[in-house]
């Protein structure tokens, strides 16, 4: 069942969600990023589904609500009206030849005999459920129908990155790069747009350019440094050495002020997602 089978509660279930965060100790500002954690989502569909772009599933309600210690009805949903919804379990399934061993929610129906021709089996020892295919089972242990299964599908949540240069080209040529690299990069334009960025979210790592328009990029380090970790990585990027355009002692006192490091433009972009790799453990 998802939300948009519940126009009516949809808007109140998204409140009472982000009431139940807030309750929990998690900030506005940190709410996405805490349900990309919790539901092994990328930060952007997080946040879409915490503003509505994204259809929520029961299953999905039932982890959020088991994370913080809740149940269903805390969220406006109580259970055990839909056959098909009821109370959700943690499980795990047995799939494949290979018998490998999913996370999952399983909705559990009736006690079922032996011989009941089902697909799916369920089975409790103690507070602990498991799922299997029916044909596997070849003892006489209680068995359970399965009303329903849901799958966790876990994704290893990989760095993000921000990347801020006016060079719209670069910026998105370095982005896609960083992506297809095993990272989330964002591109951003202009100081402006990734301090808006911020009041949503932090980053892992920051790559910028250290002129930007007709300003160095002293300011945006220094909302970076007071804002997050000192030990988030900072790269700054300049291409006007040569030219004379960036002032080196300038850069050198920022340099050793804010903990950041330098690279020279054109960088290379192969050996310097290797360094952010090892530096960010991807």
């Amino acid at each position: 069942m998802h939300l948009s089978e519940q126009p009516d509660n949809s808007n109140s279930i998204l409140t009472a969600v982000k009431g139940l965060m807030f309750r929990s100790g998690v900030s506005d500002r940190q709410q996405s990023r805490k349900l990309a954690e919790i539901l092994n989502l990328s930060y952007s569909q997080a946040h879409r589904k915490l503003n509505g772009g994204v259809d929520w599933t029961i299953g999905q309600l039932q982890i959020v609500a088991d994370y913080f210690g809740e149940s269903l009805s805390v969220i406006g949903l109580g259970g055990g009206e839909d056959s098909n919804s009821g109370v959700a379990h943690r499980a795990t399934v047995t799939l494949g030849q290979e018998c490998m061993q999913y996370p999952c929610l399983v909705w559990v129906g009736e006690p079922l005999g032996a011989n009941a021709r089902v697909d799916f089996v369920a089975l409790r020892d103690g507070d602990n459920w498991s799922v299997m295919e029916a044909t596997r089972l070849t003892d006489n242990r209680p068995r359970y129908r399965v009303n329903k299964l849901e799958l966790e599908v876990r994704q290893p949540s990989a760095p993000t990155v921000a990347i801020v240069d006016d060079e719209a080209g670069f910026a998105d040529n370095l982005c896609e790069f960083l992506n297809d690299s095993g990272f989330q990069a964002f591109a951003f334009y202009t100081p402006v747009s990734l301090e808006r960025a911020m009041e949503e979210r932090d980053f892992d790592g920051y790559i910028i350019d250290w002129i930007l328009g007709e300003r160095t990029a002293e300011n945006l380090i220094r909302k970076i440094r007071t804002s997050t970790s000192q030990e988030v990585p900072v790269y700054l990027l300049t291409g006007e050495i040569v030219t004379g355009l960036v002032d080196e002692s300038e850069a050198a006192r920022v340099i050793k002020q804010f903990g950041v490091q330098w690279k020279e433009k054109p960088i290379r972009m192969a050996t310097f997602a290797a360094e952010l790799q090892k530096t960010l453990g991807v």
